[in-house]
């Protein structure tokens, strides 16, 4: 039996290391307040001499490892010292560990209360030194070793001593939690290695591109776009995802427009077929752990079905043209009470999925009134569910006709989706078919009272639905591929679109006052996007309604908009919401100059 194993790229290594170091003095900052938090805990009820003693070893430790965080930087060190100076770090979580664990030798002397304060206080820490630490998984194993050691120990002596059942069951739970947290960090620390060594593995693609073409240019500046998403996806593996995996389709959507030759092109229309594929699958399986875990909150109002059915045909007529299928909405005075987004997204999916598995005909949306309810149906004339398959149809991953497993119809989450988001509103959700003839799904949802319906969501009166024809959008994005899609969605909304790579080339193209701003948040030589529809505005009118688009996640950016009023939208943002937004800060802007004029 062969034991060959793939030897570690240097490279990941490197990268692994310098990623525990990067932690540096706030890691540090924070084990000195954390400190202090647990010797007040304990102060009073200890000889004050010993938590002196214990909080100066504390803040000795965090010393060494400041001076050790500093000497490594001006180190640099390559992949031939690299080992080296994980090994110190370790020893210093060995330590630093087993100095905050031993606080545990002060619960003989607690009352109950504090005894608790600081065994939750102590798991907290080793629960938070998982992600910390996951990066090198022996510093992430020793310091959970040295931090639960000591509680672990005394938590046992009470327990034969005191002879209470409370302080075993601790003690069970201890040594638990630390096999939790260490399976827990195993698979985080294996997920980062995978995600830097992808990395890597696209620098070698490009490296290999451009040995093999002529385009040695376009090559050097793709290869530096991968390190500028390489550097975003370090800052959030640890926390999400979705902006490395936005970063790599860009990566690769760039490469496609850097290359002539037929078989590169090939390949790579093959590696974003691919990634559109991970998003997509991302996304859903993203919304059915946020439906599992009871995270998506459900705020019911009163509403006109009319304004669901607007947004989900700008949504899903152009799929149904393509596919040469009708797409109707039955006009509907409808008022319901429930939640407006989760039932646009319950539909949405309902309506996609009938169209993808629909050959010829149509899909038909329609409402009728059921006692003191609203049966919101989507009719479609494909292929049908045989009887014996429509509880199955509900499960994740599963799909009829497609034994294959074609992208083009789907992943099989669809109605798993639509399943979960009706047990979260609380609606029931009925499936007739016929094989070979169509389906009908049907979904009831409570009647609303029109009276109590805010005026700013009102049914959509018809000019309302096509308020952005004619309107100047400014479009400021560096990115030339995601502005190009950004300039086509609007076209196709009749808006007429001045677009460029910062405030000062779309400010030097436009002819009149824009109606509105789009502007994404991080643009070139450290601009941002609020800093661009200051500049337009300064230059066209403060009044400018604008919106700022962003894949980044960090509190600041929140902060940020908010600070300048911007309404901000997260990448990959639905076109519907973008249409909507657009379509409320036009209402918004005309409110507030027919106040204005009004009051002059």
């Amino acid at each position: 039996m062969s034991t060959d194993r793939k030897a570690p790229d240097p490279r990941v290594e490197v990268e692994l290391v310098r990623a525990l170091y990067r932690q540096g003095p706030l890691a540090s900052f924070i084990a000195l307040v954390m400190g202090a938090v647990m010797a007040a805990a304990i102060w009073g009820d200890v000889p004050a001499v010993w938590v002196a003693i214990w909080y100066a070893l504390i803040t000795a430790n965090q010393a060494v490892r400041i001076a050790l965080w500093r000497a490594f930087h001006r180190a640099n060190p390559g992949p031939e010292s690299v080992a080296a100076w994980a090994r110190r770090y370790t020893a210093g979580m060995a330590v630093g560990g087993g100095l905050f664990g031993s606080a545990a030798w002060a619960l003989p002397y607690l009352p109950g209360t504090e005894q608790a304060f600081l065994l939750v206080f102590i798991s907290g820490m080793a629960a938070g030194s998982v992600s910390a630490n996951a990066f090198h998984r022996p510093a992430m194993v020793v310091y959970l070793a040295a931090i639960l050691a000591t509680p672990t120990a005394v938590v046992t002596y009470l327990a034969m001593t005191e002879r209470t059942m409370g302080y075993v069951l601790v003690a069970f739970a201890y040594v638990f939690y630390f096999l939790v947290m260490q399976g827990f960090g195993r698979s985080q620390a294996r997920v980062l290695r995978q995600s830097i060594e992808f990395s890597h593995r696209n620098d070698d693609l490009v490296a290999a591109l451009e040995n093999k073409t002529a385009l040695a240019e376009s090559a050097k500046r793709a290869a530096e776009r991968a390190s500028a998403a390489k550097s975003l996806f370090f800052a959030a593996a640890s926390h999400d995802l979705r902006q490395p995996l936005h970063a790599l389709g860009l990566f690769a959507a760039s490469l496609r427009t850097g290359t002539s030759d037929p078989q590169q092109t090939r390949r790579v229309d093959q590696i974003l077929s691919s990634v559109d594929a991970l998003e997509s699958l991302f996304d859903e399986l993203l919304d059915i752990s946020k439906l599992d875990a009871g995270a998506v909150k459900v705020t019911r109002g009163h509403f006109h079905v009319e304004s669901v059915y607007s947004r989900l045909a700008t949504v899903h007529a152009p799929a149904a043209a393509k596919a040469g299928l009708g797409l109707r909405f039955m006009p509907t005075e409808a008022v319901v009470e429930t939640d407006a987004v989760l039932l646009e997204r319950l539909l949405g999916n309902l309506v996609s999925n009938a169209i993808r598995y629909t050959q010829r005909g149509g899909v038909f949306v329609g409402c009728r009134r059921r006692g003191t309810a609203w049966s919101v149906e989507v009719w479609d004339t494909g292929v049908g569910i045989p009887e014996a398959e429509r509880e199955r149809v509900f499960d994740e991953f599963y799909q009829l006709n497609n034994p294959e497993r074609d992208r083009r119809k789907g992943l099989g989450l669809g109605l798993a989706t639509v399943k979960r988001i009706a047990a979260v509103l609380g609606h029931e959700v009925e499936l007739d078919s016929r094989p070979g003839h169509g389906s009908v799904f049907r979904v009831r949802v409570p009647a609303g009272d029109a009276a109590r319906i805010p005026t700013s969501i009102a049914a959509p009166r018809a000019e309302a639905l096509d308020s952005l024809a004619g309107k100047t959008v400014a479009v400021v994005e560096d990115d030339a591929i995601v502005r190009e899609g950004m300039r086509e969605l609007l076209g196709e909304w009749r808006c007429l679109v001045v677009d460029g790579a910062s405030a000062a080339d779309v400010a030097a193209a436009l002819s009149r006052v824009p109606d509105l701003i789009v502007a994404d948040y991080r643009l070139r030589e450290g601009r941002n996007g609020v800093q661009a529809v200051a500049e337009l505005r300064a230059a066209f009118g403060a009044g400018v309604p604008a919106v700022l688009i962003s894949g980044d996640t960090a509190p600041d950016i929140f902060a940020a908009a908010q600070g300048a009023g911007l309404v901000l939208l997260q990448k990959p943002v639905q076109p519907a919401r973008l249409r909507a937004t657009l379509t409320r800060l036009l209402a918004r802007g005309r409110a507030a100059r027919e106040v204005a004029v009004g009051l002059g």
